[in-house]
């Protein structure tokens, strides 16, 4: 039987996105995991439509999610997600490079679980990733100190 996808990664950047599979392989190497490149994609597997219709059924336990995408954008695929029912407590994370305090409000005034920026060097990429794991996969209330969020710890 397949079992559903623990970690949704959408993200347009092969750059970004192999480095994030990466780095969720070395933090939480049992988990399953996949790669999508726009956010229509994204609603299509999460709700379970299109050419995703035959997906396990479930939610992923954690979904990354890129800002800046070609078609739908990060900010209205959480929006979207959000207004569905069962879907307001699914951990969403929005995994951008942008630090512009517009997105960030507007992100988590949609309901963005947490709002990282994806650092420069690899180290601290990996440290990131590590710290999303242990908050969102894991349960560790204090991994959260460095991710902006809405939600306390």
């Amino acid at each position: 039987m397949r079992t559903m996808v623990d970690i949704l990664i959408v993200d347009d950047s092969d750059e970004d996105a192999a480095l994030t599979l990466e780095s969720l392989r070395r933090a939480a190497p049992g988990a399953t995991m996949l790669r999508l490149t726009d956010g229509e994609q994204a609603l299509h597997f999460i709700c379970a439509s299109d050419g995703f219709a035959a997906r396990p059924p479930g939610l992923p336990k954690l979904v990354l999610l890129d800002l800046h995408m070609p078609g739908i954008d990060g900010i209205a695929v959480l929006q979207s997600l959000r207004a569905r029912p069962g879907m307001q407590e699914m951990p969403v994370v929005l995994w951008t490079s942008s630090s512009n305090p517009f997105f960030i409000e507007q992100a988590l005034q949609a309901g963005a679980s947490a709002y990282v920026v994806k650092p420069q060097s690899l180290d601290d990429y990996r440290s990131e990733i590590e710290m999303i794991v242990r908050r969102w996969l894991q349960g560790e209330a204090s991994a959260s100190s460095m991710i902006t969020s809405k939600r306390s710890a």
